[in-house]
């Protein structure tokens, strides 16, 4: 409507003015008939002239809105072509995380199945998912500074395929001497997380949340309501309020056995792990089945790996309590 009334105004502002000079040309004429001569009166010249601004800024106007149109369109149109639609990935348990133990350490992020725990150096772990995420952020020309007194560092990863499959890597060198240099690529990888600020990079599945479909626990293990919870621990053998670990004085820490606790909203699991790390030690590996008091629902679960096992499971010190009691 807007360019309409313009263009139009512009016609009408041309037709007028041929009308005007048409009338003055008249009048002239019929004065020359007379043999008289004479010019346009001043209010004929006044009028002329403000006609002939009029058509000028109209004419200015107009062709300041096609440029603006004009860039509009271009603008959209590159938008356009640099953000196209891309299609949500579906991602499902690999065969291997569904055969890993759930002591094993092992977790699936995506399609990508990563170990925790120290069981992989930065260079190696580099080489192995280089071709699936973006590895830039790893500084691997330099080396580990201290934090809270261990040489430790961390980076981001990014997916080449899908964007939501931004990760953080942990890593560092656990057994580092007293002034010992070492670059980033000797460190190891402790954990591996889907980066989520609100759960302080804790690889937990929210139930009804978007990375639920996109975190995988061993055995394809998935949040679980209590009582669905409670009997995937007795099954498992874990030993309910049991002691999973104690110091004795003279033995140091003493292992009883993989133990389940009944908290108020989640059942709290504790296992030793699987195999020995880099640094000749089981890591603890703990699980949390959350779910609502007041409903028994699931509300989610998480998946984390300790290095207290350092202290609780050195292979040549750590002893188990039916070893104990032989002696």
């Amino acid at each position: 409507m807007y360019k309409f009334t313009r263009i139009s105004a512009i016609v009408f502002a041309l037709c007028l003015s041929a009308a005007v000079m048409t009338g003055c040309g008249d009048s002239n004429n019929d004065k020359k008939a007379g043999n008289e001569t004479s010019k346009a009166s001043p209010a004929e010249e006044k009028k002329e002239k403000e006609l002939d601004e009029a058509l000028d800024k109209l004419e200015q106007e107009t062709a300041e809105e096609l440029e603006q149109e004009k860039q509009a369109a271009e603008s959209a149109a590159a938008e356009s072509e640099a953000e196209p639609v891309v299609e949500e990935i579906k991602y499902e348990a690999t065969e291997e995380i569904k055969n890993a133990p759930l002591n094993s350490g092992y977790i699936q992020i995506g399609d990508t199945v990563f170990r925790d725990g120290n069981y992989i150096t930065v260079a190696e772990f580099i080489e192995k998912y280089s071709d699936k995420f973006d590895m830039s952020e790893i500084p691997v020309d330099e080396y580990l500074t201290s934090r809270n007194g261990t040489l430790e560092g961390s980076a981001k990863i990014t997916s080449f395929n899908d964007p939501r499959l931004v990760l953080y890597v942990m890593y560092g060198k656990y057994d580092a001497e007293d002034k010992e240099r070492v670059k980033v690529t000797d460190a190891t990888v402790d954990m591996v997380y889907l980066y989520d600020p609100s759960t302080a990079f804790v690889n937990e599945i929210k139930v009804d949340n978007e990375n639920a479909d996109l975190i995988f626990y061993p055995q394809d293990v998935k949040p679980m309501d209590y009582e669905d919870a409670k009997a995937f621990c007795v099954a498992q053998g874990f030993e309910e309020d049991g002691e999973f670990i104690n110091y004795d004085i003279s033995k140091g820490y003493v292992y009883y056995g993989d133990a389940y606790e009944e908290w108020e909203s989640a059942f709290y699991i504790q296992m030793k792990g699987a195999e020995p790390n880099l640094y000749n030690y089981y890591p603890e590996i703990d699980y949390k089945f959350k779910f609502d008091p007041a409903t028994l629902k699931a509300t989610g679960s998480n998946y984390d790996i300790s290095r207290l096992g350092k202290q609780f499971f050195p292979v040549d010190g750590f002893v188990v309590a039916d070893e104990q009691e032989e002696e």
